[in-house]
């Protein structure tokens, strides 16, 4: 009975100390070590990174700002979009230069070289002249059947209309018809005196292109046939008619008037024009050219501008 007795006793000892070892071991395992204490301080720490950044130290700055070289270099040179002062003007005088050589240059007999515009002496002018700057007749007669007399040239010596100097204002206008009788367009280079040194011309009349003011008339005569259409008398390559009263007309499909000339200068430049017309708003001592004639003097923008000029002598 004994042996049983302790063998039961040693069976509930060994159980016993198998529960306590099985307790301290589970106890143990709890226990922090330093390894692990090491990876829970790491996790703290990027726990702390991650939910309150640090912040930066916020340092005082100087109240002289350094110098910036590249700043300053930048700025001392012009942009791309800024222009020289000078540019503008160049371009001005370029543009100039091109529309006042544009016109077709005409040679001068006048002594001084090339000059834009008409011939300083027509290529047609008479050789004879009259003896004053009115005609002696207007209308045929047996001594002049034809008014031949009429195509000669005035003597302007005595005009002084003719041979002094005007200044005023030039203008321009649109050519056609004009007040002498014959037709020109606004390319060529004629222009109209003031109706104040039209009409006080010597020999004007009211037959606007009669005037001698227009230049002597060309050389061809037309007369009335008995069939009552005109036909040549004089020939030549231009022609006026006689008309029955026995004064002479121009006709709209020939030249009828070797016009006088005159150069027209405005500051540095100057041009030669035929006189072929009347201006009614005019003062005495201005001109009125055509668009090309008022071009090659200067900027039609102006519309008018001062201007000087005188009849050519010859």
């Amino acid at each position: 009975m004994f042996f049983p007795a302790v063998a039961t006793a040693l069976l509930i000892l060994l159980a016993d100390i198998a529960q306590v070892n099985a307790s301290s071991g589970h106890a143990l395992s709890r226990l922090p070590r330093h390894h692990d204490l090491s990876e829970r301080i790491a996790r703290a720490a990027a726990a702390v990174d991650a939910t309150e950044p640090v912040k930066k130290i916020r340092k005082r700055r100087s109240c002289t700002r350094p110098v910036n070289n590249a700043a300053l270099s930048t700025s001392a040179k012009p942009t791309s979009t800024a222009k020289p002062a000078t540019t503008k003007a160049a371009t001005t005088t370029t543009k100039g230069t091109v529309k006042d050589s544009s016109p077709t240059k005409a040679p001068s007999n006048s002594g001084g070289g090339q000059i834009l515009g008409v011939a300083f002496k027509p290529s047609d002018w008479p050789t004879a002249t009259q003896a004053g700057a009115a005609p002696a007749a207007i209308r045929t007669s047996a001594a002049d059947p034809y008014l031949m007399e009429l195509s000669k040239a005035f003597n302007n010596n005595g005009n002084g209309l003719y041979t002094q100097k005007h200044t005023g204002q030039m203008t321009y206008y649109g050519q056609g018809l004009g007040a002498c009788g014959d037709t020109y367009n606004d390319e060529s280079y004629t222009a109209a005196v003031s109706k104040l040194m039209y009409d006080t011309w010597p020999g004007a009349t009211a037959e606007t292109n009669r005037n001698p003011i227009c230049g002597p008339y060309v050389k061809g005569r037309k007369t009335i046939s008995n069939a009552g259409t005109f036909i040549t008398s004089v020939s030549a390559s231009s022609f006026v008619n006689v008309g029955g009263d026995g004064f002479l007309n121009c006709d709209p499909k020939s030249q009828c008037h070797i016009p006088l000339t005159a150069t027209v200068k405005h500051g540095a430049k100057s041009i030669i024009v035929k006189i072929v017309d009347r201006c009614e708003a005019c003062e005495e001592g201005d001109i009125d050219l055509t668009p090309t004639a008022f071009a090659a003097l200067a900027d039609p923008g102006l519309g008018r501008t001062d201007v000087e000029w005188w009849f050519n002598q010859f």
